[in-house]
Order: C-alpha cells, then structure tokens, then sequence
C-alpha cells in the first residue's frame, strides 16, 4: 500500500570456514591438489562459497606446510573472498575452531566445510545458512540408500532403522558465538567430535537437517575421484 514502508531485512554477515587440514592417506596423494577436468579440487571447493551470495569471506584452514601453496590456489583461481589462509591445529575441531576465532568481527554465522567435498552447490550453500537464520544451526544431510546393520565381533547383531538416519555432510552453519562456544568446550573437555553438530549437539543445541544432494561427498578414497569427475561430466553436459 502506498505510504507504508516495509522493513527491508538485513542479511546477516557470513563468514565460511573451510577445512583443508586433512592428510589424505588413503588416497595416496594430496587430494585437494587432485585436478578435475582442468581444477583441483581445493578450487573448485572454493568457488562454490565464491558464487554463493549469502558468504561474505572465506577463511581457509590449511597444514601449515601447504598454507603457502594453497593461497597460491586462491589468487591464481581468482578467489576474492577469501580473506585469510591460516595452519590448524592437530585435530578437525582444533583446525575448525582456529578458522572460527579469525573470521571478521561483523560475523554472525560462521558455514563451515569440508575442502574435500568440491560437489556442494552455491544453492546447498544458501539453502543450509538461510535455515540456520532462521533456526541457530543448520547441516547439509542426505538419505541412506542401503540397509543399515549393527554390527560387533564380525557379526550382524540387528537391522536398522534407515528411516531416520541420515547421512551428515557439510556445509554445517551456526551462529558464530554458539559455535566457537561448543568447539571451545569440546576441546576442554578432552572431546574430539567429528563433525561441528557434535560439538553443537552436546550443548543442547539441534541443528535443523537440511536434505541435499547425494553427491556431496567426501572424497577418501581413488575411486571418489571417478565418481566426482562423472558428475562434473554430467552437469557440464559432456
């Protein structure tokens, strides 16, 4: 209606960490340096968070033996947002927490990621932050496929149910002085999540499970590389 202004909602500031320590051995050589079609996977990782409108800077955490060559990467791949390349520490939540502790002190939510996971789309990236706005904390999901068994001492003991499982992937978003809190305390505690929802989970904290693709691996093993190179094929149309 003519005369009344609506109140335009300010984006909250988002600050992605992405975590690039890890060693790789089962695959044999550095992963991230692994070209797809042309760009490594470090590249590629980043220049989901690059297209993403919702991200405002990216904060790389790399060994600290390769912080020189991955920023490297990020000037020549033109990788603007990313603001600084940083060592981690000796475990993903020490490394993680590091990235957290630099982001830029406008920061509300802070997406963190897995530089192995180089599928993620821009708009997986937006949809998990948009639900953490609106929710505190927000991971990227995907169904179970396959039958579930429990199992100990080599043998099956019982089936599960696949209904409510999920597979946990990342991008992981949460409010940025909730997060830095819960990786603060597991690390105090002596705890070592594997994964940011841990951290915020023992707080009491429930993150919202937002559904993405299947194709959001984590490249471990050779044969990730295979599937990734074909669904880069299959969404380039070659």
């Amino acid at each position: 209606m003519a005369g009344i202004w609506k109140r335009k909602r300010v984006q909250p500031y988002v600050s992605a960490v992405i975590a690039a320590g890890g060693s790789s051995q089962r695959m044999g050589e550095n992963k991230l340096l692994y070209e797809l079609d042309g760009i490594p996977v470090l590249a590629r990782t980043l220049a989901a968070f690059e297209a993403c409108e919702l991200v405002q800077e990216i904060i790389l955490v790399a060994k600290s033996d390769l912080v020189v060559e991955y920023s490297r990467v990020c000037t020549d791949f033109g990788m603007a947002k990313v603001t600084k390349v940083i060592a981690g520490g000796k475990t993903r939540a020490e490394s993680v927490l590091r990235g957290v502790r630099e982001v830029n002190e406008k920061c509300a939510y802070i997406c963190v990621h897995d530089a192995a996971r180089p599928l993620v789309l821009p708009e997986e990236v937006e949809r998990v932050c948009a639900a953490a706005f609106e929710q505190v904390a927000a991971v990227a999901v995907a169904p179970i496929r396959d039958t579930v068994k429990r199992v100990t001492d080599g043998r099956i003991r019982e089936t599960v149910d696949r209904d409510t499982l999920r597979a946990a992937q990342t991008p992981q978003v949460a409010e940025a002085k909730i997060l830095e809190g819960a990786l603060t305390r597991a690390l105090e505690a002596g705890e070592a999540p594997t994964d940011d929802s841990g951290a915020l989970e023992a707080l009491g904290v429930r993150p919202v499970a937002v559904e993405c693709s299947a194709c959001n691996i984590k490249l471990t093993t050779p044969e990730d590389l295979i599937f990734a190179a074909a669904v880069l094929a299959a969404r380039e149309g070659c």
